[in-house]
């Protein structure tokens, strides 16, 4: 996927997600797109992230147009 369309699928949706439905926005695999939150050093705890860590993920993660 690409940047623009993940942009849309979070603008048109902004409610707490699992990372499995950040990671296929962003077009990462899950594993993937763990390892890239380990290099970035953010810990996210299981279960639901809301909108606001899904911002700080995005710009840590230099995807800053979808935050």
């Amino acid at each position: 996927m690409t940047k623009s369309l993940a942009i849309t699928a979070l603008n048109s949706e902004t409610r707490a997600r699992y990372k499995k439905e950040i990671a296929d926005a962003m077009g990462f695999s899950l594993r993937t797109f763990q390892r890239r939150l380990k290099d970035a050093r953010i810990e996210i705890p299981r279960g639901l992230i809301g909108p606001e860590q899904q911002v700080e993920i995005y710009k840590s993660l230099g995807w800053a147009e979808m935050a």
